[in-house]
């Protein structure tokens, strides 16, 4: 059975047990990716707004707006030469979504010399432990922690090195934001994994700490 159907499958009756199969499998989705592009000329944006009808120029903003649906992206564009692409589900998009606009810029007669810097400014994953995280405990035992329900519901962890933000839910969900990289994402979150098995606020607490039985199963 995919992962998927698994998933749509959980419900959210803490009375209902989850299988082991799902207990012990860590999912993981991109749900943004934010990068900033430097074409190293000037843009004439009117140009662009003369050749197409479907780019925006909002009231207020310097910029230009490209929407696209295929992959999905926003693209803002400045005279600067500079761009910022955001609303990206894959970072494997991402040349696809420049080069698409690249494309618009010179069919409008604005000449790209060189070829685009793209650098990952930020890259926000959703992920789901399929098991209940008691919140007191871990706002107690995770150093940086901040934990105020009346607030927010979520607990907010902080890591310095590598400079990453976890939002943690008592469903066993969680957001991470901050990285530029998938793999730093990745180790990051096993890690979490790691301690929060340690403090004994996940899994089977009973096995040895440094034996994490979380699978990383990521959809990115």
């Amino acid at each position: 059975m995919s992962i998927n159907k698994n998933n749509s499958k959980l419900k959210k009756n803490s009375d209902i047990a989850v299988p082991r199969e799902v207990k012990n499998k860590v999912t993981l989705r991109i749900e943004n990716v934010v990068a900033s592009v430097k074409v190293g000329t000037f843009i004439d944006l009117n140009k662009l707004l003369e050749k197409y009808k479907d780019i925006e120029k909002k009231e207020n903003f310097p910029g230009l707006v490209v929407k696209m649906k295929n992959p999905k992206a926003t693209i803002l564009i400045f005279s600067s030469g500079k761009m910022v692409a955001t609303g990206v589900r894959l970072v494997k998009h991402l040349p696809i979504v420049v080069e698409k606009v690249v494309k618009k810029m010179e069919n409008a007669g604005i000449e790209i010399e060189m070829e685009p810097e793209v650098k990952i400014e930020n890259i926000v994953v959703r992920g789901d432990f399929h098991q209940t995280i008691n919140l007191d405990l871990t706002s107690l035992s995770l150093t940086r922690a901040i934990y105020e329900p009346e607030v927010f519901p979520g607990l907010i962890y902080k890591i310095p090195d590598p400079k990453i933000c976890f939002l943690i839910f008592s469903s066993g969900r969680i957001i991470c934001t901050g990285a530029s990289d998938e793999n730093i994402i990745r180790s990051s979150v096993k890690k979490l994994a790691l301690d929060l098995k340690r403090q004994g606020v996940l899994g089977n607490t009973k096995k040895k700490v440094g034996q994490l039985d979380l699978d990383l199963l990521d959809l990115f």
